[in-house]
């Protein structure tokens, strides 16, 4: 009876410790910035949303591309209207590019520039079909001029691997008064994408004329200056998108670093008036660090805006597992 009586005891407290141990679940991050050495990668700005007098732009492609070289940019893709414009320099990398859309939901489509046949008849699905037979990358471009449900973007992200992201940042929508961006749209696509979908976060001109010149970039993060290591930072979100919409008073953004086995991510960063972490569209903490281990309000994923007097940064989002 006694050996019985102690059994029982065991196996309670073995299965109580087991129960435990199952109930402890490992937090994966996955890091866009992952083996980035922050000493010593190379920054470059890129535009990637531009028109010229090939479709509704008041300049030339050759005064397009002296303005942006005079402005330090070194990539810039012109995305004329439903139309490839093909032109040589050595000023910059120029990326093939054509915003496709009309009456549909526009869409930039780079390193694919070869026009499908009666644009105005495809939808959305069919245009990103065909940007991904050709080998091509997409993103939406200004999303807040339409109002299309969230599930809408949701089912496109699904079926076509090569759409990698949303224009954040468009002179456009912010000069209508969004001016920190269509942050809300991001927010909402990500809450059911991440963490196994990340969706990047674009930001751009969308050049028309000299006011909307240098107002938003993107910093590709990379080792070498070439067209195949350009696709892939912007495939991976090796990259960044900065606005000065508002001003040019830049944070100066060094590197983020996350420690796995603490669980903390720490911004390195100079002339920032505030850090703010969002996750599920709601901010989830302030300043230089957040431990995604402890915060209980951290859900899929987690993004980071550092905001200076005037201009801004935001960081492409980690996937919380």
């Amino acid at each position: 009876m006694k050996k019985y009586f102690v059994f029982i005891l065991l196996t309670l407290f073995l299965n109580g410790c087991l129960i435990k141990y199952g109930e402890k679940k490992e937090i994966i991050i996955v890091n866009p910035y992952e083996n980035i050495n922050w000493n010593k990668i190379k920054r470059y700005k890129a535009n990637f949303h531009t028109h010229t007098t090939e479709s509704d732009g008041k300049e030339t492609p050759e005064k397009v591309i002296s303005l942006y070289k005079t402005k330090n940019y070194s990539i810039l893709s012109i995305t004329d209207h439903n139309k490839f414009t093909s032109i040589k320099t050595e000023e910059l990398i120029l990326i093939p590019g054509v915003e496709f859309g009309k009456n549909q939901h526009h869409i930039v489509s780079l390193f694919s520039f070869k026009m499908p046949e009666k644009i105005e008849t495809l939808n959305e699905e069919e245009i990103l079909k065909y940007v991904d037979e050709k080998e091509g990358i997409a993103f939406f471009a200004h999303p807040g001029r339409y109002k299309n449900e969230i599930d809408w973007y949701l089912n496109l992200f699904k079926k076509f691997p090569n759409l990698f992201g949303i224009e954040v940042l468009n002179t456009f929508i912010q000069s209508k008064g969004k001016v920190y961006g269509d942050t809300d749209i991001w927010d909402e696509i990500l809450k059911k994408t991440m963490p196994d979908r990340p969706v990047w976060g674009f930001g751009n001109d969308d050049f028309h004329n000299l006011t909307q010149l240098a107002i938003n970039w993107n910093v590709l993060l990379l080792e070498n200056l070439d067209e195949n290591e350009i696709k892939e930072a912007i495939k991976n979100g090796r990259f960044y998108i900065v606005s000065v919409v508002l001003g040019t008073d830049l944070p100066y953004f060094k590197g983020i670093y996350v420690d796995k086995k603490k669980g903390k991510i720490k911004i390195d960063c100079k002339n920032f008036k505030t850090i703010k972490w969002i996750s599920d569209g709601k901010i989830v903490g302030d300043g230089k660090e957040i431990n995604y281990k402890k915060n209980p309000e951290i859900k899929k994923y987690i993004r980071v805006e550092i905001l200076g007097e005037n201009g801004y940064i935001y960081l492409n989002p980690f996937g919380i597992k």
